[in-house]
């Protein structure tokens, strides 16, 4: 088992010197904490709570490499630059590097030349054989955006399901997985999943209380149209709509542009290049709307979104709350609206998930205390949402 240097005096110096915070959070001190002393750990903390931060400071304290698993190459580049900012080591490896960049950056790692190294789920299986072979130790283990593993580790990213033999094979390093939600069995998954049934978990509060969720039912698929369009032209600033399939993103943002509305597509059936100029241009306000499957957002840092829409139900309430939680990251008040029709249920019917989100969009209940119920949490107050109206109430029990 790793030992790392120091102990949290040791990490609030480092945390003053490399990321130039005065103190940390007390939910990362909750897990921090735990890894310091050699224990592996699940952190369930929402958008904004500095989850890269309680692993990417253990890195700078530990005797080998960490290694990061993450599901998405923005997220890998936007993570790595940051930290080479602060002069720490790091590099991922994914499809888009040279077969000579991609040699480089492994030589580097099987060297000890890198503190962090990110790699997609796919790449682990070569890379941990060249790291045994090369007698390289993995310190720590970060599984990044964890829910993958029990969401959509079947279908999106069948390779999340065998992190249990890249962690066995890397010699069951202290592992931390992260996600920003997870109900109760989810966490039990992800912890039977990654063989560390022991592991601490942290949770804090799933309430985001500048969030205002509202849900609308709509006649048809001309009316949900035309007041995506109407809701898109009051935002006054990006927006993101979500739709549940290719098709429908396609269409959706066909007729947006001819109307006029500068929007642009995102799904996984776009290229990489595709994808990557898309996220860039939404980023930089050149594509202030973007529409988009399941497959944008996760792990985007864009903290002026105060409106996110969704055509339909989401698969599940995890994968709704990930999505809607992509507004108002500034912390400033934002809207969540889901548009639906009974006939958006019809082809899912038994899948699982549907009972949940039927009850919630159809319910006459808080939309905030149904969330948090969902995750097993009791809400105090509703700071708004369509059935307890505006600006804050207590919530229907």
């Amino acid at each position: 088992m790793a030992t790392f240097s120091g102990g949290l005096e040791r990490a609030r110096e480092l945390l003053a010197v490399r990321f130039g915070h005065a103190a940390f959070r007390v939910h990362q001190l909750k897990v921090i904490g735990p890894l310091l002393a050699g224990r592996s750990v699940l952190a369930v903390l929402p958008t904004g709570a500095g989850k890269s931060l309680c692993y990417q400071l253990p890195a700078l304290m530990a005797p080998g490499l960490t290694l990061v698993v993450s599901p998405l190459i923005s997220l890998m580049q936007d993570q790595v630059a940051a930290l080479r900012r602060r002069g720490i080591a790091a590099a991922f490896l994914n499809s888009l590097l040279a077969p000579d960049q991609r040699r480089t950056i492994l030589e580097a790692a099987l060297s000890g030349q890198l503190t962090l190294l990110y790699c997609a789920p796919e790449r682990l299986g070569s890379l941990v054989h060249r790291l045994a072979r090369a007698g390289r130790e993995v310190s720590l283990l970060a599984v990044d955006e964890a829910h993958c593993i029990v969401e959509w580790g079947n279908e999106f990213r069948p390779a999340y399901r065998r992190l249990d033999r890249v962690r066995y094979l890397l010699g069951e390093p202290v592992t931390i997985a992260l996600t920003g939600s997870a109900t109760p069995a989810s966490r039990a998954d992800i912890l039977q999943f990654l063989r560390i049934p022991r592991a601490e978990v942290v949770v804090t509060s799933f309430d985001r209380p500048n969030l205002v969720f509202r849900v609308e039912r709509v006649r048809d698929d001309r009316a949900r149209f035309g007041r995506i369009r109407q809701l898109i032209r009051g935002a006054g600033g990006p927006v993101i709509v979500y739709t549940p399939t290719r098709r429908l993103t396609e269409l959706v943002t066909r007729a947006l542009l001819r109307l006029g509305v500068p929007a642009a597509p995102y799904h996984a059936g776009l290229t990489a290049g595709t994808r990557r100029r898309v996220l860039r241009a939404f980023l930089a306000d050149r594509a202030p709307v973007v529409v988009a499957t399941s497959a944008f957002g996760m792990g985007i840092d864009k903290p002026d979104v105060h409106r996110v829409l969704h055509w339909g139900p989401s698969h599940t309430m995890e994968a709704y709350y990930q999505e809607a939680g992509r507004a108002g990251r500034d912390g400033r008040r934002a809207e969540c609206v889901m548009l639906w029709r009974p006939s958006d249920f019809e082809w899912r019917e038994g899948g699982g998930g549907a009972a949940d989100l039927r009850r919630y969009v159809e319910g006459r209940r808080c939309r905030r205390g149904t969330l948090l119920a969902y995750f097993g949490e009791r809400a105090t107050a509703c700071a708004g949402c369509d059935v307890c109206g505006l600006p804050s109430c207590r919530p229907s029990t």
